[in-house]
């Protein structure tokens, strides 16, 4: 039985709709990697080696990423690392940063799972789990961890302003 904890709380973590600059969805999006298998009838990419994905501000790294895109245009992606790194800025002007061994992107159900010793940050406040959940669609997170481990979450105070 897995340990989990539903976390809308979260939204006070990576307040939403900020979890990526909107108009990054909108960008082309750039794969740098040591090698690539593109296999056109199937619209299925695999790269491995230093692979390196940018989309507007959005920059992942990992050791393999396999992608592919639907009839109707939908992206899926699947990769791997030692660690797997996001960085984004956010359209609050901060800056999101994601770490996991694994991940799962489905954008026809609007999911990103982030798997095996993952943790999402945000500012000073930071989430760590064995998985972490994000549904894009809903901006609804969940964080697990297997048995023996436990979701780890840190809100740090938001700064008064000295002037009021």
């Amino acid at each position: 039985m897995c340990r989990h904890l539903a976390l809308p709380l979260l939204a006070l973590i990576l307040s939403s709709p900020s979890f990526a600059e909107t108009a990054d969805r909108e960008k082309p999006m750039n794969i740098v990697a040591d090698h690539c298998l593109a296999e056109q009838k199937t619209q299925q990419t695999v790269c491995t080696g230093n692979v390196i994905v940018t989309q507007g501000t959005m920059v992942m790294r990992a050791d393999k990423v396999t992608m592919r895109q639907d009839a109707e245009g939908k992206q899926f992606a699947k990769g791997e690392g030692r660690p797997v790194r996001f960085k984004q800025k956010l359209d609050s002007g901060e800056t999101l940063d994601a770490e996991s061994l694994r991940f799962d992107y489905d954008e026809l159900k609007g999911e990103m799972v982030l798997i095996d010793k993952a943790w999402v940050k945000k500012g000073q406040d930071i989430v760590m789990g064995d998985t972490i959940n994000y549904n894009l669609n809903t901006e609804f997170y969940q964080a697990q961890s297997k048995p023996g481990n436990r979701v780890n979450i840190t809100i740090n105070p938001k700064k008064k302003d000295a002037a009021k």
